[in-house]
């Protein structure tokens, strides 16, 4: 058996923290599992198309307040009992976000 191997540009940090997703009209409450600069896996118990544009609505513990990031979803797997895990890629990630994003991730570190 061979493993995939990683795809990510940035490396990923698991975490486990409430997040809003939405698309359209939709609104999805959910669960951040693993965050990088460029990417997120949320848990979800409503299925996101392939492809799909999404706003990810972040309150990184820490950093102040709320964050929005826009991304498409590229992988949508089974998750927990009666949850989804949803990809997202994120889309013109500010250097701002991204100062956010890092300070988080060395908090969680810490």
């Amino acid at each position: 058996m061979t493993s995939e191997p990683e795809r990510r540009r940035q490396p990923r940090f698991k975490v486990s923290v409430p997040v809003q997703l939405s698309s359209g009209e939709h609104v999805f409450r959910g669960v951040l599992k693993d965050l990088c600069r460029d990417a997120a896996l949320v848990a979800i118990k409503d299925s996101l198309d392939m492809g799909r544009a999404v706003s990810l609505i972040l309150q990184l513990p820490g950093t102040g307040g709320p964050l929005q990031i826009g991304g498409k979803v590229f992988r949508v797997a089974a998750g927990e009992p009666g949850m989804l895990e949803v990809a997202i890629l994120f889309d013109h990630v500010t250097s701002a976000a991204e100062t956010r994003i890092d300070f988080f991730i060395a908090l969680q570190a810490g």
